[in-house]
């Protein structure tokens, strides 16, 4: 041990640890994109730069090993600037999106992208809940804002683009038809704050403050909360029972609200700084801009937001025939429309400046003008007169565009001599509002009248008085408004927790160089549109004027969305550097790379834009799976990884294994999703197990609703790596084609049934069978992938129906390990294979079960030689140390075992003591011809003190497992630690099935059925028909088949009862992998309309009289009737390693077996021949499952 300082911690650590790893156990944060603990350290980033004291230069904390004594600084001036520097580097040919347009244009960052893919993918409530995360009214919102979302969308470049604010509209009606979704209140803070104004800036604020626990009070001087959304918006765009359906969420959150308080009269600041811990005004901009011409305050002059709030509250207003609307904005758009409805029979617009350059929504004037509104262009009012006593006309001066001013648009300029004058009996101003800062004087405003804060802070001139919105910014659009409520109540969260922390806004790369030629692939859509109401019929109430969307057709728009920002985000490691660093993406400016890459593999799409040149993907492919299906081309800027021989990645050697997406630190490799539409969003992690074969492999299955969109290796456990299977293979879990209900088929006709009628009818038919034929008229086929639980009560129904064939079509007749050593079983563990001296794999282990194989090239690497036997060519002799290619016979194993006794290998009367037939195995094997490679084997086999067989029981016979088991018992390696066998199971749960006694023959139970001694059949998860179609014909002449499947099987189209059952990713309960470890699964997702297979056989067993109601139960049951688990219900799996053999007194369980003897009466082994001349057998593959991911690999690759 050596003993280090880092950042003044003394800390101690391992001899010829690297600095890196040392910070980083320790909880020390250094930064980096290109190490990774499991390779060598390779440099490339230049992140992880630190001082060591006595060394001038900055060293990289990834390569340099400690010292003892060195002392170490990881954030001073220098590191901080060299990485700065790197990650500026970095960014300036990083060519991409963080975050999409359409998220970056909205003020408060809504992830649009997020909620209008899930969307698509039908996820609704989690649509609700990512909206909701930033915006607290999305059905109000949906409804008026003006979605600058919109004007950024890419798919413009296309056709039109996507319909954002519908769609959060259709979302936030659903909300509300739910009862609205209030978000996760955190546990009281006792801190107490007061929003001043409850328009969408303080009810947003509030939001976010009663969301981090603490006490709000809203003070609302209206009678009513909403602010400008309920008195400046009219009835007709948002109806103020949504808006209250809204607001009143944030009652149920905690949320106090109290009206008609004005500040400055009712209440002070004063008051409300003494009474609460912190403020937050936002009282808006409630007053008219004044038109600046002569008359203007005369009776019949009315501003716009005067106007809309006295039609709001239905106060009395003087109408007349003629109504003058003064302004270009949506604002005015409102109060002509307003005036329409209000039944003004000429409403005119007078805007100083051309159509052209309206600030008002295009369709909101289209739809001004249907209903009857007419528009004045270029001119503006110098005078307003009247009668005495009330105005009746606007002299306006006539105005022509001239050079674009500040705001971009072309500045209006008078034409001298040129008025135009019209008639009016009411004028309206809607130009624009202003603070009415008369109820704040306390606090400093600016020369327009607003409230002075701090852009970051929205601090003011008073301590613990903040304030944000329209008070401090001028009229702004709705959800600016939100924004700034969102962001001040992180402030003020911080600030009561003491210290003060500004907002920082993000400096995101953007991909700013796209034009419609990078969009030529896309094909053109029709973007929905609401079903607006006649124009002659609305405008005769206040009504709402459109529908909003149907089902339907949100998810028709939604999957036009190009989805064009970062599928990485939530997991790159870069744009987190870019945020806690603050890089300025845009300091270093040059050339940048524009690279195609062509994404034709089925699971796995390529960016070289995005790679930062870590070799994180090239070494993973190498080190960890060893294939080099990707290498480094070129040197320097133009470096690029690509495909060996520049071939497309899915016709390179590439094994889909995953490795290269995992360790990618940026969007450059990333997996395609498990949905219909791809979409970036925050997933949520459940650790899982692997439901394929029975290696076990952890992983980690990331959800969003119902739905499963990635596997990823769960790093925390053994190698955290994936074949495949375990990373692609869960496209079936959201299979949309997957039964929905259970199927009943009489003569040639089916009909759907319930649940509870398909189980009812299949345990009548089951039970009049047997009583009709007797005992074993009925079997169950069942694919070993189920639970230990679910296995558990199959046998129970098994038994009741007193059938002993209850087993699997992926099952021998015959074990030829329980044959020689009493139990069908490894005898050790996968760890032990780091600790053996060599190691002997037989099978195709490396292409059958890749993560098994990996185990054993570590193993390789660190102390063990390899071995690789099988009669195919293999990948696993690429890195053995010896690979042996005998034919499909038992001679070569004939030969070995003779060879073992000719070497003096062993001992005789050591091995009489512990087995017999002993020499009936010499006679068996000592006539065969001699054989060079079976020499060579059985010398370093004899010679290892220790070893370990490892065997593919995807191939290797049963005859095959006897010698196998007679080598090791006859050389004394097994039964001991770090020598024996490990099987390598098909299924995951194969070895549970063996456990629980389901360990009948498929082939055994067809025979039965072709005799016709069995007369119905449950099939649950397996294919027979589908496997091999001269299995239909055997089928037929069964009087019953039950399917119990997630899909229409071939099996299932000729069953009469079909039950749909769910998929791995929402059972619970054990998996009991090859070595006898013990792994728990735990529900990810919820599909409503299936039941888990635990579920199906439970009900199932309560209508044949068999009480197991829960899984809870059923592990009791397990724990007292299964000797091999007696202490199962005494351990957490979750958490302990734990492996059969277990009882109460070691519930841990043994990992290395018959160190007192073999599972025999009498404790010695029984070396056993074998029938048959042949060593490997064709891997059959029965589950449905893995047939149908089988057939999409050999469709794709």
């Amino acid at each position: 041990m050596i003993r280090i300082n880092i950042n003044n911690r003394e800390l101690t650590a391992e001899e010829g640890t690297n600095i890196l790893k040392i910070a980083t156990d320790n909880g020390i944060k250094i930064p980096n994109l290109c190490y990774d603990g499991r390779m060598k350290p390779y440099g490339a980033c230049g992140l992880c730069v630190v001082e060591i004291e006595g060394i001038p230069k900055l060293q990289r904390a990834c390569s340099t090993k400690a010292v003892d004594g060195m002392i170490i600084k990881t954030n001073t001036a220098r590191t901080l600037a060299a990485r700065k520097v790197a990650f500026e580097l970095i960014a300036s040919d990083h060519r991409g999106d963080c975050r999409p347009p359409c998220v970056n244009a909205c003020p408060a960052h809504t992830d649009c992208q997020g909620y209008v893919g899930l969307i698509a993918n039908g996820q609704y409530e989690e649509a609700i809940k990512l909206v909701k995360d930033v915006v607290a009214l999305p059905a109000s919102i949906g409804r008026v804002c003006p979605h600058p979302c919109e004007t950024a969308c890419r798919r413009q470049n296309v056709d039109e683009s996507i319909a954002i604010a519908d769609l959060k509209r259709f979302l936030g009606d659903i909300d509300i038809k739910n009862g609205t979704f209030a978000p996760e209140v955190k546990e009281k803070t006792g801190k107490k704050v007061a929003v001043v104004g409850s328009g969408p800036a303080g009810i947003s604020c509030a939001y976010f403050l009663v969301r981090s626990g603490h006490q709000v009070c809203i003070y609302e001087s209206m009678p009513h909360p909403g602010g400008m959304l309920r008195y400046g918006i009219p009835e007709y765009r948002l109806p103020k029972d949504i808006l209250d359906a809204e607001i009143n969420t944030l009652v149920k959150m905690g949320v106090e609200i109290k009206c008609n308080v004005k500040l400055g009269e009712d209440i002070s600041i004063k008051y409300l700084k003494k009474s609460y811990n912190a403020v937050f005004v936002a009282i808006g901009a409630w007053s008219s801009s004044s038109i600046g011409c002569k008359g203007q305050d005369m009776e019949g002059v009315l501003g716009g937001i005067d106007f809309l709030r006295k039609a709001t509250q239905s106060e009395k207003i003087y109408m007349g025939s003629k109504v003058i609307v003064i302004g270009g904005g949506n604002t005015a758009m409102d109060v002509a429309r307003t005036a329409v409805r209000l039944g003004a029979d000429d409403v005119q617009v007078l805007y100083r400046r051309t159509r052209n350059e309206m600030p008002a929504e295009e369709v909101e004037i289209v739809e001004a003008e249907e209903e009857g509104v007419k528009f004045n262009y270029l001119v503006a009012p110098i005078e307003i007169t009247g009668d005495g006593n009330r105005a009746n006309n606007v002299r306006c001066q006539r105005m022509k565009l001239g050079e674009p001013d500040a705001s971009g648009r072309r500045k209006p300029e008078p034409i001298f001599g040129e008025e135009i004058s019209f008639e009016s009996d009411l004028v309206i101003s809607a130009i624009g509002q202003r603070v009415n800062a008369e109820s704040v004087k306390e606090l400093t405003t600016t020369k327009k009248g607003n409230i002075l804060v701090d852009e970051n802070t929205f601090e003011t001139n008073i301590e613990g008085v903040f304030a944000g919105g329209e008070a401090s910014t001028g009229p702004k659009i709705a959800i600016e408004a939100i924004a700034q409520g969102k962001n001040a109540a992180k402030v003020i969260h911080s600030y009561l927790n003491g210290k003060i922390t500004p907002v920082v806004y993000p400096n995101y790369i953007v991909q700013d160089d796209l034009c419609e030629k990078d969009f030529e692939g896309h094909e053109k859509q029709i973007r929905e549109h609401q079903v607006m109401v006649k124009a002659d019929k609305r405008k005769l109430s206040f009504a709402p004027i459109s529908e909003t969307f149907t089902e339907e057709a949100a998810l028709r728009e939604a999957s036009r969305c190009l989805e064009c920002g970062c599928h990485d985000y939530f997991e790159c490691k870069l744009v987190n550097y870019i945020e806690d660093y603050n890089v300025d993406t845009k300091k270093i400016s040059g050339e940048k790379h524009k690279r195609k890459e062509e994404q034709n593999h089925p699971f796995i799409e390529r960016n070289p834009d995005k790679c930062i040149l870590c070799g994180q993907c090239v070494r993973a492919c190498e080190e960890f799976i060893g294939i080099t299906a990707i290498g480094l081309e070129k040197r320097g800027f133009d470096s690029k990884v690509i495909p060996e021989f520049n071939l497309p990645l899915e016709e390179s050697s590439c094994i889909s294994c995953g490795q290269c997406v995992d360790v990618c630190p940026t969007g450059a490799c990333m997996e395609k999703q498990a949905v219909k539409k791809q979409v970036p969003v925050d997933l949520d992690n459940v650790k899982s197990v692997c439901n394929y074969c029975g290696v076990g492999c952890n992983l980690v299955l990331q959800t969003k609703g119902n739905l499963v969109f990635k596997s990823l290796p769960d790093r925390s456990k053994e190698e955290g790596l994936l074949c495949v299977n375990g990373r692609f293979g869960i496209n079936f879990i959201n299979d949309e084609n997957a039964i929905k209900a259970p199927v009943v088929r009489r003569e040639n006709s089916s009909t759907e049934v319930t649940l509870k009628e398909a189980l009812t009818l299949i345990s009548k038919n089951l039970q009049l069978i047997r009583g009709q034929y007797g005992s074993n008229s009925i079997a169950i086929l069942t694919s070993p992938r189920f639970t230990n639980e679910e296995a558990f009560v199959i046998k129970k129904i098994a038994d009741k129906l007193d059938t002993e064939f209850v087993g699997s079509l992926a099952m021998d007749e015959v074990s030829g390990m329980e044959s020689v050593l009493g139990y069908d079983a490894s005898s050790n563990s996968y760890g032990e294979l780091y600790s053996t001296d060599l190691i002997v794999s037989v099978g195709n282990v490396d292409e059958n079960h890749p993560i098994m194989a990996v185990k054993m090239k570590y193993a390789a690497q660190k102390k063990a030689k390899l071995v690789s036997i099988s009669s195919d060519e293999t990948r696993m002799k690429e890195y053995a140390d010896v690979s042996i290619k005998p034919n499909n016979s038992v001679e070569f194993l004939k030969s070995f075992i003779k060879a073992l006794f000719k070497g003096g290998y062993v001992k005789e009367a050591e091995v009489e003591k512990k087995a017999v037939n002993l020499q009936k195995l010499w006679g068996f094997v000592k006539d065969c011809a001699d054989n060079q490679e079976a020499n060579k084997l059985a010398k370093m086999y004899g010679e290892a003190k220790k070893a370990i067989i490892v065997a593919d029981d995807d191939m290797v016979t049963a005859d095959g497992y006897k010698l196998l088991a007679d080598a090791a018992v006859i050389t004394g390696k097994i039964g001991k630690a770090h020598s024996g066998i490990i099987t390598v199971r098909s299924n995951s749960n194969y070895q549970g099935f063996i456990d629980m006694d389901i360990k009948a023959s498929g082939k055994s139970i067809l025979e039965q059925i072709e005799e016709g001694k069995i007369k119905a059949v449950v099939i649950i998860g397996e294919d027979p028909v589908g496997a091999d179609e001269n299995t239909t014909q055997i089928l037929k002449k069964l009087k019953f088949i039950a399917t119990f499947d997630m899909f229409m099987t071939d099996t299932a189209l000729m069953s009469n009862v079909v039950v749909p059952i769910a998929s791995f990713a929402e059972s619970q309960g054990t998996f009991t992998r090859s070595d006898r470890k013990i792994q728990k699964i735990v529900p990810a997702v919820h599909v409503d309309y299936r039941k888990t297979v635990f579920d199906n056989m439970s009900k199932l067993a309560q209508y044949l009289d068999i009480n197991i109601k829960n899984l809870k139960q059923a592990v009791e049951m397990i724990s007292w009737e299964i000797p091999e688990y007696n202490g199962l219900n005494a351990v957490n799996v979750e958490v302990d390693d734990v492996y059969t053999l277990n009882t109460i007194s070691n519930t841990y369980g043994i990992q290395v077996l018959y160190t007192d003897g073999f599972n025999k009466e009498d404790k010695k082994a029984v070396l056993s021949l074998p029938e048959s001349n042949v060593m490997f057998k064709n891997k059959k593959v029965y589950d449905s499952i893995k047939m149908k991911f089988d057939a999409y690999l050999k469709k794709v690759l």
